[in-house]
């Protein structure tokens, strides 16, 4: 079984590839008529991934989950922005009561080819010593890195 960390990073990205799918779902539901087609949004390759993983975590959810985490789901497809966290919580504990089940997410992220470590990113500084540029979520744990400071490298003179 995964460590927490990992297993955390892979049921993130599992319930986000089928949030795409599930809001995708619902908007193409609700401009289904003909004269709205154009309406209709575009499928990306998160709602692509999103929609081969729903019926195999459905499935994995009916086998393993207890009737409230199998509720836990079918909200999730109704309302995925208010359940998308619950759904969450749902995975981590039936993952964490059962090996067999964690190794079943830790497959499907890697046939979804969703990454599961080795975090990579760029952080500017500012002349002021504030940080900026894109963020994504909390990073957590030893963090290193290369940088100048006025034009010079990190390096003691």
């Amino acid at each position: 079984m995964a460590d927490p960390l990992t297993l955390g990073v892979i049921i993130n990205g599992l319930v986000g590839a089928y949030k795409a799918y599930a809001v995708y779902k619902a908007a193409s539901t609700k401009t289904a008529t003909p004269q709205k087609s154009e309406d209709t949004p575009q499928k990306g390759a998160p709602v692509t991934v999103g929609e081969q993983l729903a019926p195999v975590l459905k499935n994995a959810i009916e086998r393993h989950g207890a009737p409230k985490e199998q509720t836990t789901l079918q909200l999730f497809e109704e309302d995925p922005d208010t359940y998308e966290e619950p759904l969450k919580k749902v995975l981590t504990h039936l993952a964490e009561r059962n090996p067999a089940f964690a190794t079943e997410l830790q497959t499907l992220a890697q046939q979804a080819n969703i990454q599961t470590g080795g975090v990579q990113g760029s952080v500017n500084v500012s002349g002021d010593s504030s940080i900026y540029g894109p963020t994504a979520g909390t990073n957590y744990g030893t963090m290193s890195g290369t940088y100048s400071l006025n034009g010079r490298d990190n390096k003691k003179d």
